[in-house]
């Protein structure tokens, strides 16, 4: 049964007939992540309640309480049912994720982007993920392919959690963790390819990515929220950046998914070369 047919049928004759019910959640670990639209915000205990029953894994429920803020990038959610204790392991193609997920972001709709990377390193690589959280990319590549990982982290409990993965997963030799803003603490000419998982004004970090990559050129993945009436002019100002740092750029747009009215979660591929 779907889940929110499931909720009708268990929350039936306490809710208002009317009411738009919620079409599913994000599962991380055992912790369920529900949106509730403004309407349902006073049945959050009864909806949460009624989600414990839907899914066995499920022993949290908890229920998103505003926007996700600021550079480190913090969620705000609220546990309504279940256990308060949300520390959980979530496994993901084979990799174990030790997380809080109403204290730390980790978005479910990237799993297909996470996997699809590690296609396409080559051996020998040397990886820098400039917005690493709990080792989401980092982790992925380090495990299926023999390359080099430095995963970046400016918010300090995801940085923990980072340094605890990287354990959990046996990776410490292939995975080397910094703690800071990634426009101070990144290397320099050394990287091969670049991560950058970060959704806000990814372009303004763009400069500092290209000082990651050897002086040969490499490949960045810059993941940007964007208005779809400024995509073009977005794409002509990379290659702008790019130019002025002495790179030639061939840039390819991919869709992620849609991020709100508009706005589409978009990957720039930008291959650089020398000019």
């Amino acid at each position: 049964m779907r889940y929110r047919d499931f909720l009708k049928t268990q929350l039936k004759n306490r809710l208002p007939e009317d009411i738009q019910l919620p079409s599913g959640f994000h599962i991380v670990g055992h912790v369920a992540l529900v949106h509730l639209n403004s309407s349902l915000q006073e049945y959050a205990s009864i909806i949460g309640d009624a989600t414990l029953s839907f899914d066995d894994r499920i022993k949290s429920v908890a229920i998103r309480t505003g926007p996700t803020s600021g550079e480190k990038r913090h969620p705000d959610f609220e546990v309504v049912a279940g256990d308060c204790n949300t520390v959980t392991t979530h496994i993901e193609n084979g990799v174990q994720f030790r997380l809080d997920p109403i204290r730390i972001t980790f978005s479910g709709g990237n799993k297909r982007e996470r996997i699809n990377i590690v296609k396409q390193i080559k051996s020998g690589e040397i990886v820098v993920d400039m917005f690493s959280c709990v080792g989401q990319f980092a982790l992925q590549i380090a495990k299926s392919t023999d390359a080099l990982v430095t995963a970046i982290e400016i918010n300090d409990d995801a940085y923990q959690f980072l340094l605890d993965n990287i354990r959990i997963n046996k990776l410490e030799n292939r995975v080397t963790a910094l703690l800071g803003d990634c426009r101070k603490v990144h290397p320099i000419n050394y990287a091969n390819r670049i991560i950058m998982g970060y959704l806000h004004n990814t372009d303004l970090y763009l400069p500092h990515a290209l000082d990651t990559l050897t002086q040969e050129g490499g490949i960045i993945h810059m993941h940007i929220a964007i208005q779809r009436d400024i995509l073009e002019d977005t794409t002509s100002r990379i290659g702008e950046i790019c130019s002025r740092k002495g790179f030639e750029s061939q840039i390819q747009v991919r869709k992620i998914k849609n991020y709100s009215p508009g706005v589409d979660h978009v990957v720039f591929d930008i291959n650089l070369g020398l000019l």
